[in-house]
């Protein structure tokens, strides 16, 4: 519950859940990306909006800090590129932890699913059909 004479911020994604953001699954993401291959911060955020997921212009920080903190507990690995055209850029991969990690993630979103399918099957049974996602998936 928000403290009295605070506002409680509501992305434009869901008008229900009072935060900011999305539930913070950046890392699972960001490790699943990694397992494919490796990438710089741009190229990971290109790739997540690709997936859906929109991180904005003010959230690039958020994301190079999630990055940043990810390899302090050896999830991921970065070295300088120098090699291709314009600035230098930190290019990630993923660790065997960081995989590790990953297959963790992968169970939990399996659980969660579970979970979501029967909830909506239930809200479906009381409300009728629920509409089709608003999330639309750019094409490749």
């Amino acid at each position: 519950m928000p403290k009295k004479g605070k506002k409680t911020k509501v992305k434009p994604w869901c008008n229900c859940y009072p935060a900011e953001r999305p539930p913070r699954f950046l890392r699972p993401f960001l490790l699943l990306l990694l397992r494919e291959r490796e990438g710089h911060g741009y190229e990971l955020i290109d790739r997540m909006r690709e997936m859906g997921l929109e991180y904005s212009i003010q959230d690039t920080g958020y994301v190079y800090r999630t990055l940043r903190s990810m390899e302090e507990k050896g999830l991921i690995t970065s070295q300088w590129d120098t090699e291709n055209a314009g600035p230098a850029k930190r290019v990630y991969a993923i660790t065997p932890q960081g995989v590790q990690m990953l297959r963790e993630w992968a169970q939990t979103f399996e659980n969660l699913k579970v979970s979501l399918e029967a909830f909506l099957e239930a809200y479906e049974g009381m409300e009728g059909k629920v509409y089709a996602p608003k999330i639309i998936k750019k094409a490749s």
